[in-house]
């Protein structure tokens, strides 16, 4: 998005094309004129005028009938459509060091650079699936506020761990009194989920789930330990990632070779029978249970495809400092692999895609993530990456649309306040330059982002 005062300059006017006599209506602030509007299911509604008053969509029509004393913005030959949602980013950043290791304070300038970067990108909510319970509720209100720029925020706070792993933003539990004693306390603290992690075994994960259930918490779970189909019946709400790494979905004559480490996950994909009766049946569970995952698919691309150039010198990394970019190179998570499981890695890549392809076709709820700030994971510029990789996974430009916005809108309980272009919903907009349905690409054709009917400035400071 380039600097937005010159181009506000250039487009405003007080006859738009395609309008000889406009006619006042109703008052309004700002309408956004001639653009082809996109909506969150992915539909399109032709040419149109969306017309905002206050935070507000106010009205969408075809009509040219502009009301006095509003900024009209000209933008014929250009596409509205929502504000994006990134369903799996961790916003308090604690950056990395030279060694590649992370420090166990939180860097807020970082933070703050990240949070303009999201809205930069057009992602205008996110949800944090995890951080340390106190600062994320802060940082949550002060959202809210507008005493600190960056996108809305619906977060979960410290992750409940079975294993001793203990860093921030981890919580260890190992008895049902202290998952029902951590879950309480984050209630209390105020967040808006409660997230497990890997090593949680089905019985403190049906305790979670069935505390949290009672205190009105949806639960997400980044899930092994415990089976995905298993959970799904427990009632979890949402799974995090797009693959479960869970050896009973291998048949019994290739479990014994599974080693459960980060290359074994290569082993895993090499050897998961998309059509086996295990995989189905958790397919199946995920559907008549309404669970929704993000896929993440570039949290595992930039993995296996960790010698990739693409990566390597990407030009998004100019976006984050470069301490940053020189910590990620010496402390990710395949640094120690060598070409030839490179290369299996990424021979083995199209079966992730087909996993995803798989769980869209049978009906699994999809929403978009992207677990920033994983290593070569840039806040709001990887979003668009992850819409790319969902594209090649199989999965139609228009899913993917709605899966980025009404999908996490809905997810996220705000599906009447966000995710479609329609009157009475927060004006939370990206006008692009070129048709996303074409090409999914052209997302990143941002030319302005409003948010809560005011167009952003491309403002590339670091203060708040």
């Amino acid at each position: 998005m380039r600097g937005i005062a010159p181009l506000l300059a250039a487009l405003v006017s007080g006859v738009m094309s395609g309008c000889s006599q406009p006619r006042p209506t109703a008052t309004a602030d700002l309408v956004l004129h001639g653009a082809t509007v996109i909506d969150g299911d992915g539909a399109t509604y032709g040419v149109a005028d969306v017309i905002v008053r206050g935070e507000l969509i106010s009205e969408v029509t075809s009509t040219c009938q502009h009301p006095p004393g509003a900024e009209v913005i000209d933008l014929a030959g250009r596409y509205i459509l929502p504000g994006f949602v990134d369903m799996h980013a961790h916003l308090l950043e604690h950056g990395r060091d030279e060694d590649g290791s992370i420090p166990p304070r939180i860097d807020w300038p970082l933070v703050r650079r990240s949070l303009r970067l999201f809205v930069r990108h057009g992602v205008l909510t996110v949800r944090d699936p995890g951080s340390e319970t106190e600062a994320a509720v802060t940082l949550r209100r002060m959202l809210e506020k507008g005493s600190i720029a960056g996108p809305r925020l619906r977060t979960a706070g410290r992750i409940l761990n079975a294993s001793g792993f203990d860093p921030e933003p981890f919580q260890p539990v190992s008895t049902a009194e202290e998952v029902r004693r951590e879950i309480q306390w984050q209630h209390a603290a105020g967040v808006d989920f409660i997230k497990i992690y890997s090593s949680m075994p089905p019985d403190l994960a049906r305790v979670a789930i069935e505390e949290a259930h009672a205190l009105r918490l949806p639960v997400i779970g980044h899930l092994q330990r415990t089976p995905w189909a298993e959970a799904a019946r427990m009632g979890i709400d949402q799974i995090a990632h797009g693959a479960s790494w869970e050896p009973g979905l291998l048949t019994e004559d290739v479990r014994s070779g599974y080693q459960q480490d980060m290359f074994g996950r290569v082993y895993w994909l090499e050897n998961l029978d998309l059509e086996g009766e295990e995989v189905l049946r958790m397919l199946d569970a995920l559907v008549r249970h309404d669970v929704v995952v993000d896929p993440t698919l570039i949290a595992y691309h930039t993995k296996f495809f960790g010698n990739d150039p693409r990566w390597l010198e990407n030009p998004d990394h100019a976006l984050v400092p470069a301490h940053l970019v020189a910590g990620w190179g010496v402390g990710n998570f395949t640094r120690d692999w060598t070409p030839e499981q490179y290369i299996a890695a990424q021979d083995a890549w199209p079966e992730m895609l087909a996993l995803t392809r798989k769980m869209f076709e049978h009906g699994v709820r999809l929403v978009v993530g992207t677990d920033s700030p994983t290593a070569w994971i840039v806040p709001g510029a990887s979003f668009h990456d992850e819409m790319t990789l969902l594209r090649d996974a199989g999965i139609p430009e228009p899913d993917v649309l709605r899966m980025a916005t009404s999908g996490g809108a809905r997810a996220l309980g705000l599906d009447q306040e966000i995710g479609s272009v329609q009157p009475g919903y927060r004006a939370d907009l990206v006008v692009l330059n070129s048709d996303p349905l074409e090409r999914i690409e052209n997302t990143r054709s941002i030319l302005m982002v409003v948010q809560a009917g005011r167009v952003v400035e491309d403002d590339r400071g670091d203060g708040p």
